[in-house]
């Protein structure tokens, strides 16, 4: 009964990580509020989540080895509703208090992000573990399918009105109070990694370049499948809309599945999700119509809802329980390095190859098949040892 209700608290921390993206569907409203401001501040109000978020996620390790996990967790939280709050009632005053607004949302998602699959690593050990850190990545897909969703609904009424969902905030805060424990890891986990010494190895140092060069290439579909359905006249801001809900889709159903497709394919887990997001973007480059884009797509959101809980798994297991929070503060951070560090990459290739959109799926292709093949061999070097 107890591990149910710290399931319960967990997933409904993570149906929030990506609550922040909500402000992608009210940049341009914003923009037309806010006449004569630059369009780089406007959009900063969506990408200082993520950069606030590169911060916390980091510092949140450390933090949790002095601090209950819980405290954390409900901090982050109450931040993230404060944000929202604050944008629906005085986001229309000034385009800075939008800004301040998104530092908060920055807090709150960096530290959960870390948090949750700490406590997965804190509570739940071998497959188990495996399972609930795929269906994690089922309810972070889930969750931000169904908030962007009912966030434009209420923007078709006014931008601010928008913010509106974050008020999802309060029942999950709720369901954490009730649910969390204040203890800290079962005495189970001690008793797991006794033979492991006490700090960061080279496992966890590969693991994070590995998802470091994950974020690189896979988050090139993310930043660009908007302006090549524009350029190509594939279609509108609608149609890119519904192919990144069929990545999301495609995420949730693998996040599902995630235990079971561990138990298969094992060491294999992180090599085969890496190539079939570089198959993902291949048929993009090759094929280039409306299906493909869909196609490509859903091997980006199987890719996306696979590696991230097989990194973290993999992190958090080779390392002392004592020690596994800091070992996912350092793999959630390098993937959100690499997604930003992706646009500049990817733009830099493209402008010398004359702005040409196409290679940077041709690009996000040989990498992702670079990333998974020195997956694999690295980690089983790491094996032998």
């Amino acid at each position: 009964m107890e591990k149910r209700k710290i399931k319960v608290a967990i997933l409904s921390i993570s149906s929030l990580l990506m609550i922040s993206m909500t402000a992608s569907a009210i940049l341009a409203d914003i923009q037309a509020y806010f006449v004569g401001v630059d369009s780089s501040l406007i959009s900063m109000v969506l990408t200082i989540p993520s950069l606030m978020g590169l911060v916390f996620a980091f510092a949140s390790g450390p933090l949790s080895l002095r601090l209950p996990k819980k405290n954390l967790v409900i901090f982050g939280l109450v931040c993230g509703l404060a944000g929202g709050m604050i944008a629906l009632l005085f986001g229309s005053t000034s385009i800075y208090v939008l800004l301040g607004c998104s530092l908060l949302l920055g807090i709150a998602q960096g530290m959960n992000s870390t948090m949750s699959m700490a406590l997965i690593a804190d509570y739940f050990v071998a497959e188990e573990s495996g399972a609930l850190m795929g269906l994690q990545s089922a309810f972070v897909n889930g969750g931000s399918m169904v908030l962007l969703f009912t966030s434009g609904m209420l923007a078709g009424i006014s931008w601010q009105m928008s913010y509106l969902v974050y008020l999802v905030f309060i029942p999950v805060i709720v369901i954490v109070m009730k649910n969390l424990p204040m203890d800290r890891a079962p005495a189970h986990t001690e008793e797991k990694h006794t033979e492991k010494s006490v700090k960061l190895n080279a496992r966890v140092y590969f693991t994070a370049l590995t998802m470091f060069l994950f974020g690189v290439f896979l988050f090139v579909f993310q930043t660009n499948i908007a302006l090549y359905v524009a350029g190509k006249g594939l279609g509108d801001a609608s149609t890119s809309g519904l192919i990144n809900t069929s990545m999301s889709a495609a995420g949730m159903l693998t996040g599902v599945l995630f235990g079971r497709m561990q138990r298969v394919l094992k060491q294999f887990v992180i090599p085969v999700s890496l190539l079939v997001g570089a198959l993902g973007m291949l048929v993009i480059f090759v094929i280039g119509s409306l299906p493909s884009l869909f196609i490509g797509a859903m091997c980006c959101g199987f890719c996306l809802a696979t590696i991230n809980p097989a990194g973290t798994f993999l992190a958090a297991n080779a390392v002392h329980p004592s020690i596994s929070s800091l070992a996912i503060a350092i793999v959630t951070a390098a993937t959100s390095v690499g997604i930003f560090v992706s646009p500049i990459l990817s733009n830099g290739v493209a402008n010398l190859a004359g702005g040409n959109i196409e290679i940077k799926f041709l690009l996000a292709a040989i990498g992702l098949a670079a990333v998974g093949v020195m997956s694999f061999i690295g980690n089983a070097i790491l094996d032998k040892r």
